[in-house]
């Protein structure tokens, strides 16, 4: 993972909630499989979302910018018999109701390493597409 700088926002003054941002205002750096053509526009939490391909072309890194930091509660799904369509991994935390919110989601799974010190917590992600 980087060494990028990123400061602790209080998202929620009520439960005290802190989120993670970088200096340009991603909340969220991932790499991993490239993703469909439109993935990132359609997706519902975000604003805006950057990528940038691998000189390999099948992976990118993607910088996200969120529009909202309230992901409905993701439904319970079945794991597909098929390998995963894409494989993300980042810095921090994430959550699946983040990326099941997206409307091209079938099934997510979400594993969160988490170290002593919270700046040091990563994650990777499992994404199933819709057929």
């Amino acid at each position: 993972m980087t060494a990028e700088p990123f400061t602790w926002r209080t998202v929620n003054e009520e439960t005290g909630e802190v989120r993670r941002f970088y200096e340009d205002g991603a909340s969220l750096i991932a790499t991993g499989t490239r993703a469909p053509h439109a993935f990132w526009q359609r997706h519902p939490l975000i604003a805006q979302a950057v990528e940038t391909p691998a000189s390999d072309g099948d992976a990118a890194t993607v910088r996200i910018f969120p529009a909202s930091l309230d992901a409905p509660e993701a439904p319970p799904t079945t794991r597909p018999s098929r390998p995963a369509d894409m494989t993300l991994a980042g810095e921090w935390k994430t959550d699946p109701d983040f990326w099941a919110a997206h409307p091209w989601v079938e099934h997510v799974e979400v594993h969160q390493m988490v170290d002593d010190d919270p700046a040091g917590d990563c994650w990777s992600v499992e994404i199933w597409l819709k057929g």
